[in-house]
């Protein structure tokens, strides 16, 4: 009893004693348009874990759009990138959310493309968060009742904002790839340019815990 006290004690140590990551902005190859976060936990092997995903997420941006350009022979006039910290949360639930916005406005388009994706680490391991970590924060939700609840979220959302969903938008068959969350631990799903919508709509982020 007393071995499984002092490792109870220990591991509660371990997890008051995290803490919220430190996030500073850099930019590719100096250029101010394309911004991205790196990541400081107090932990280099960490550190590099979580950055060098979030490199591979900036440098698949950059060249995708430079194979589109020349596939299509069409010149870039503007590519950018943004970043939003969604929840970088510290103790017993430890989660860094990064929410990474990607445009890029080929000649004679009619307007950029634009797409928001989300990077979720684990900042005590620097491991990515998929789908399955909403079982182990929260309530341990299935799949299908997330998908149910969304879908709720989204008909209220799109009822309350006048947002025109295409006929076979719903019901929802499966859950958006990108979802994040908040700095009150909620969650939220994100639905690109056209997957649900027109692009009219933008990019609609769906609070599930509103």
């Amino acid at each position: 009893m007393r071995k499984i006290f002092l490792m109870l004690a220990f591991v509660m140590m371990l997890m008051s004693s995290a803490r919220a990551a430190t996030i500073e902005e850099a930019h590719f190859n100096g250029d101010e348009k394309l911004t991205y976060p790196v990541v400081s936990t107090g932990d280099a092997a960490i550190d590099q874990k979580i950055n060098r995903k979030i490199q591979e997420e900036l440098m698949s941006f950059i060249k995708g759009m430079h194979y589109d350009a020349q596939y299509y022979d069409r010149k870039v006039l503007d590519a950018r990138t943004s970043y939003e910290v969604g929840s970088n949360q510290a103790g017993g639930t430890v989660i860094l959310s990064i929410v990474m916005t990607e445009s890029r406005y080929f000649e004679g388009a009619v307007h950029p493309a634009t797409w928001q994706h989300a990077l979720n680490f684990n900042t005590s391991s620097g491991n990515r968060m998929g789908l399955d970590y909403l079982t182990e924060v929260g309530e341990g939700l299935r799949e299908g009742y997330l998908v149910e609840r969304l879908e709720q979220k989204l008909r209220e959302q799109s009822a309350r904002e006048n947002i025109y969903l295409f006929p076979d938008a719903l019901p929802l068959k499966k859950l958006p790839e990108d979802f994040y969350w908040d700095s009150n631990l909620h969650v939220h799903f994100v639905f690109q340019h056209y997957e649900i919508a027109p692009y009219a709509a933008g990019i609609i982020d769906v609070d599930i815990d509103a």
